[in-house]
């Protein structure tokens, strides 16, 4: 059954009403039903103090099962996080490495799957990267990169760039045969791209929810697999580390058995109501059949940029490919390009010296035409304020 988009649309993105909005590898407007359950908790806040607290932990709750079932994982393997740099930096700072152990990586990983693992060269840890070739991490570099040393694979599910699609199952697998740690940045993905942690053999796994999963900044979920639970220690603790987390009387430092052992603090409990929101959006529709529209949006916005003469540089191979569409204009100043098009309430990036465009499943394919004729627009408007700057000279 195709997506009701129309009516959803109409119910829950006001933002279409007023903007061309193309960047949800970026920041995402977030659902109004995100938003009021945002407010509510607000509300209760500002009505009630603390007086239903442990209503909280409920909620709480029900959230960590949404984003559960969107991974495939168990509820006590999810923890909430604040952005996806703290999950990755869990696993980073806790992992138990010894003087001469490696990680692999790649060198076209968004900075958040970058740094925390470079810190580890005071450590005496090698991070090996992985040189792309024509925007894509080949599998069997990847291999190559491995030694009876590596200890650890961290790569994005889909590069930021390009939205280049790992082969996260190959990949896995291969982990899974040599005891390596694999550790995936999912922000790219999740919310548009089936994810099955069990499948690909992810160990751990992190993403914010403000980008696919159409939620706010601030909230997001990380997984760790039973399997290495015990591996990865705690490295931020707190009172909501623990077991008894509400004994507050008797210190009892026993670590909670489960995920939660990653969770030092209070929630964000705000971004948790507008996540859990989202979430409940995007399980009620379907991560496949939200899949399916945008993988027919970005072929559509593909052949238009082709079409139209621009170099397409994203994978065009379909398990490769993903929700993002990055071109170049020739000739055409990728910055001012962006500036423009924000100027006329169409909102993009720009990337690899060109545009990047993401559509999620309520945009349509009115709006991809549309975005290409201003694109159109406003490079023929370059050129000829070009021409008239050369003539005046």
């Amino acid at each position: 059954m195709p997506i009701d988009v129309e009516s959803i649309r109409t119910a829950e993105f006001p933002v279409t009403g007023r903007l061309l909005y193309l960047n949800h590898a970026g920041v995402s407007p977030i659902p109004a039903s995100s938003a009021s359950a945002g407010v509510r908790l607000l509300h209760q806040y500002r009505d009630e103090g603390a007086l239903h607290l442990r209503k909280w932990v409920e909620v709480s709750d029900d959230v960590r099962g949404r984003f559960a079932r969107l991974i495939g994982a168990a509820n006590d393997e999810v923890a909430f996080i604040k952005n996806t740099s703290e999950g990755i930096s869990f696993v980073a700072s806790g992992f138990p490495w010894k003087e001469g152990d490696n990680l692999v990586t790649a060198n076209v990983e968004f900075p958040s799957n970058v740094y925390p693992w470079m810190r580890l060269a005071a450590h005496n840890v090698e991070v090996r990267m992985v040189q792309a070739r024509d925007g894509r991490v080949r599998k069997d570099d990847v291999i190559a990169s491995c030694d009876g040393k590596t200890r650890v694979i961290a790569l994005s599910s889909v590069e930021f760039a390009n939205g280049f699609r790992n082969d996260l199952p190959g990949i896995g697998e291969y982990c899974q045969k040599q005891g390596i740690f694999f550790f995936v940045d999912a922000i790219q993905s999740l919310g548009v791209i089936p994810m099955d942690v069990k499948a690909y053999g992810i160990d751990a796994l992190a993403a914010d929810g403000h980008k696919w999963m159409l939620s706010p900044e601030g909230i997001g979920g990380f997984y760790i697999s039973r399997d290495v639970m015990e591996m990865v220690e705690p490295v931020v603790l707190g009172w909501h580390s623990v077991r008894n987390r509400f004994d507050f009387e008797h210190y009892d430092f026993r670590l909670s058995p489960d995920a939660r052992r990653f969770e030092p603090g209070s929630f964000n409990t705000v971004g948790l109501a507008a996540f859990g929101a989202s979430l409940e959006l995007i399980l009620s529709i379907g991560v496949e059949r939200i899949w399916e529209r945008v993988r027919r949006l970005t072929e559509e916005a593909i052949e238009s940029a082709l079409g139209a003469g621009y170099e397409v540089v994203s994978p065009r191979h379909p398990e490769e490919r993903s929700g993002i569409v990055t071109f170049r204009v020739p000739d055409a100043d990728p910055h001012a390009l962006w500036k423009a098009l924000l100027g006329r309430n169409t909102v993009c990036s720009p990337r690899l010296g060109g545009i990047r465009l993401s559509p999620h499943f309520y945009n349509t394919s009115k709006e991809i035409a549309r975005f290409f004729e201003i694109v159109k627009e406003e490079v023929e408007s370059q050129r000829t304020a070009a021409v008239v700057s050369e003539n005046k000279e």
